[in-house]
């Protein structure tokens, strides 16, 4: 019994298990990005294999908020379609830094990476008369704007394209108890999309190669 808690004590996973849930925000979107759900399993004292899925918002680098012509309410110059990306994602957990029993902080280097797919819908500005118009269409026929139409206006005419997605980062991880995890993540995601998405796509430049720095905050649980 005694070398057996000894043991335990020196395992620096001493569950098999964790469960993730988290919020991002990144340099090439919105304060609130996206949200992702990771599931880690034990694989040796020091390693947890990852599988996650994560759902963000795209914007172009030119992509700028201005206010409607009507009504005073905003809207996205030049922008034309909003890009969804649904991210799987497989990978490894390496611990750095075991925390203290009950105090400490927690450190994981995390590399995942996996297929992505990004769904392309029209971002549809609202006329004075109620039409559903973009921005191209606005430039031709000038009217009133009464601001963005809401994101599932243009759900019908999605369309899509596949890519790959590569993520790099640190957890910090400051949860009391073994069993549950509070903390953040910070580090760095690259996209490559198989075709350029047209986000903005009058008088600027678009990509298929979407770059960023990411901070994400995160809960979760463990056995």
């Amino acid at each position: 019994m005694p070398f057996l808690s000894v043991g335990q004590e020196d395992d620096p996973f001493d569950y098999g298990q964790e469960f993730l849930f988290g919020v991002s925000t990144s340099t090439n979107s919105g304060f609130i990005s996206g949200a992702f759900f990771r599931y880690s399993a034990k694989q040796t004292d020091r390693i947890l294999q990852t599988y996650g899925i994560e759902f963000a918002n795209i914007r172009h680098p030119q992509e700028r908020k201005v206010q409607s012509n009507f009504y005073g309410s905003n809207i996205y110059e030049g922008k034309e379609n909003y890009l969804m990306s649904m991210r799987l994602m497989y990978g490894y957990d390496a611990l750095l830094f075991k925390k203290a029993d009950r105090k400490g902080v927690q450190i994981n280097a995390v590399m995942a990476g996996g297929p992505s797919v990004g769904f392309i819908s029209p971002y549809y500005l609202r006329g004075e008369s109620g039409e559903l118009l973009q921005y191209s269409e606005y430039l031709s026929n000038p009217q009133g704007i009464i601001g963005a139409a809401n994101y599932f206006a243009g759900f019908g005419e999605m369309d899509a394209t596949v890519g790959l997605n590569l993520r790099l980062s640190l957890l910090f991880e400051f949860g009391t108890f073994k069993s549950s995890i509070t903390g953040f993540e910070v580090g760095g995601v690259a996209e490559y999309f198989a075709q350029e998405v047209e986000i903005v796509p009058t008088g600027t430049k678009n990509y298929n190669f979407y770059p960023a720095l990411f901070l994400s905050i995160l809960f979760g649980s463990r056995k």
